[in-house]
């Protein structure tokens, strides 16, 4: 459920993908053209403006294509974050493997002097995170139907692939979608089965328990509580602000795709 973040600086025109190569020619837009500066495993290419022409079609075909869940969905956390993974294809969204994780979203804190960072320093502890212990919250109303708080949270670089979702709350909303959020650090979880939430409540901290190797937040929606058999689900994050290739949109109503930097608006 993780990709592995590498803690060095990036020129600020990239490529972000993990896959180089072709992909099929029934899939449309497989990367991610994104002007910014970030601490991940990338490839740099030159900027262009069909580039910039093609994330912001790749974002209206996920919008087109998304959920239609009644539910609004708002981004779990506050603060600026960036989008490691997520997307409708491989080359932007690993968790596009498994079909119960369909359009799965991993979520990361940016900091640092020019808020594009992952962690500060060297990246090899826990504390040099932005994301670690970070207050998570519920991305919508609902009840929670299932709870994970005692496994421990991983040395950096390390993932505990027998518990991939490690701590984690599964969330039921009221139109019948079970939302997963996962890797919240050990004993930080403040909800019980049986809980009744309203979007924005706490839910814990953020951790890297799981399938995890350094702090970060899955989030995935899903048919089933049953992670094994379930089928994902694309949803629209509303009123929220993205910033994309260097541009930015304020209170929009928007899937996600890797690549994007996001937040929820602040004074609504």
């Amino acid at each position: 459920m993780a990709s592995r973040a590498e803690v060095f600086d990036v020129p600020s025109m990239l490529l972000v993908v993990f896959s180089p190569a072709p992909a099929p020619a029934n899939l449309l837009f497989h990367s991610l053209l994104a002007t910014c500066h970030v601490t991940l495993k990338i490839y740099p290419t030159k900027y262009n403006n069909t580039s910039l022409m093609k994330s912001l079609v790749t974002a209206m075909l996920l919008l087109i294509t998304a959920s239609g869940y009644a539910e609004t969905f708002q981004l779990p956390f506050a603060g600026t974050w960036f989008v490691v993974q997520g997307g409708d294809t491989l080359n932007v969204n690993h968790h596009m493997q498994m079909r119960s994780q369909w359009y799965g979203i991993d979520f990361a804190k940016v900091g640092g002097l020019a808020g594009r960072s992952l962690a500060n320093g060297k990246g090899t502890e826990m504390k040099d995170y932005f994301s670690w212990n970070e207050p998570v919250v519920a991305p919508t109303a609902g009840t929670i139907v299932e709870v994970e708080n005692a496994k421990p949270d991983n040395a950096i670089g390390v993932h505990d692939t027998e518990h991939v979702l490690g701590n984690h709350v599964i969330l039921k909303t009221t139109d019948g979608a079970f939302v997963f959020l996962a890797h919240f650090q050990k004993g930080s979880v403040s909800v019980a089965v049986g809980a009744q939430v309203k979007a924005g409540d706490p839910l814990g901290k953020c951790g890297n328990s799981g399938n995890s190797d350094y702090p970060h937040i899955h989030m995935h929606v899903q048919n089933t509580a049953d992670l094994a058999s379930g089928q994902g689900q694309n949803v629209i994050f509303s009123r929220i602000n993205v910033e994309l290739s260097g541009k930015k949109f304020e209170r929009v109503d928007w899937p996600l795709i890797r690549g994007l930097f996001i937040s929820n608006p602040t004074g609504t």
